[in-house]
């Protein structure tokens, strides 16, 4: 609704205790220049997480403080998920170009590369 925006007063020690839940709709997604234009008027990351492909690339989900449900970074101009090969460069951009400076859970879906120890 127009003009209607809730405020919360929660802390962080009451974000601390919430999951990560991954949901049907996990392909909602926004662009890069749409988030940084969000930002610019007031929006705020309150978290964010990055998970690491099966084929070893790192995207960036997030939640917004105006706006429930996670997000998925996307690309300037596609609708494909912007990537990175280095977990480093992902931080990175989540903190300088994101501006954002709380917690950042990373996760992965690969499996393959994972072989069992075996005893000696």
């Amino acid at each position: 609704m127009a003009g209607s925006k809730e405020t919360s007063d929660e802390t962080e020690a009451d974000r601390s205790d919430e999951a990560w839940i991954r949901t049907a709709n996990s392909d909602q997604a926004i662009r890069v220049r749409s988030l940084s234009m969000m930002l610019d008027k007031g929006t705020t990351l309150i978290d964010a997480r990055l998970l690491e492909q099966e084929d070893g690339l790192w995207v960036i989900f997030f939640r917004l403080s105006d706006r429930p449900g996670e997000y998925r970074l996307n690309m300037a101009k596609f609708d494909q998920p912007k990537t990175y090969k280095d977990v480093a460069l992902a931080i990175a951009s989540i903190r300088e170009d994101l501006h954002y400076v709380g917690p950042i859970t990373c996760v992965t879906d690969r499996h393959g590369d994972l072989e069992p120890q075996k005893a000696v």
